[in-house]
């Protein structure tokens, strides 16, 4: 099985399932079920039909509970691969609706609104990502779990923003601690890239393999 995951931490698009959420609410059975319909479907995210029955299950789901944050987030991954990116703008701010003060879910909007071309749009939400980003960051140890995550997602923003400079040298500093060679190298691929360049990467279904 191959699993699916975009290869830069703020784009992770893990699969879950509804029956998994972390909240303390009480999950619909029938949302259960058709979230985790969509399960073997991973195996066929080269398969249009399977992509699209994905999304049918997921759609069904939030029908019944718009508020399944891992449905709308899961939903994300399928519509990448059929390059719906229209769409995936409409089902991230879903994410934002339910989760607001997700800095990711901004950046990850960003780069959406980027690639259907309202760079208005793209800009407010990569400001919006660094406004929520920034006073956890200042707060936060390096040793912290999260610590290199956030600041990768920062360095996004910045670049995004027109900042290539202090993005760059936060992606630079990142992949120097970094022990793991294939982070490392993921991390230095993103280095010197332009918006167009990283956008294009980030919305390429290939890189999630």
């Amino acid at each position: 099985m191959t699993t699916i995951r975009f290869i830069f931490l703020f784009l992770s698009i893990a699969l879950y399932s509804c029956g998994q959420n972390t909240a303390k609410q009480k999950v619909n059975p029938k949302v259960t079920i058709l979230s985790n319909k969509i399960i073997p479907l991973v195996n066929y995210m080269d398969n249009p039909d399977s992509c699209k029955q994905a999304i049918l299950y997921l759609d069904s789901a939030t029908a019944i509970d718009n508020n399944c944050f891992q449905c709308y987030y899961n939903k994300l991954m399928f519509l990448y691969s059929l390059k719906r990116f229209d769409k995936a703008v409409e089902t991230i701010n879903e994410c934002i609706r339910i989760k607001p003060f997700g800095h990711d879910l901004y950046t990850t909007g960003g780069i959406l609104y980027e690639k259907i071309g309202d760079t208005i749009s793209s800009r407010k939400y990569f400001q919006e990502s660094m406004t929520i980003l920034n006073p956890v960051l200042d707060t936060m140890q390096v040793q912290n779990i999260n610590y290199e995550m956030l600041v990768s997602n920062k360095a996004i923003n910045l670049i995004m923003l027109g900042d290539n400079k202090t993005g760059n040298d936060l992606l630079k500093a990142i992949a120097n601690r970094q022990q793991e060679p294939e982070i490392k190298e993921i991390t230095l691929s993103f280095m010197n890239k332009s918006k167009k360049e990283l956008v294009d990467i980030l919305t390429n279904s290939q890189y999630s393999r």
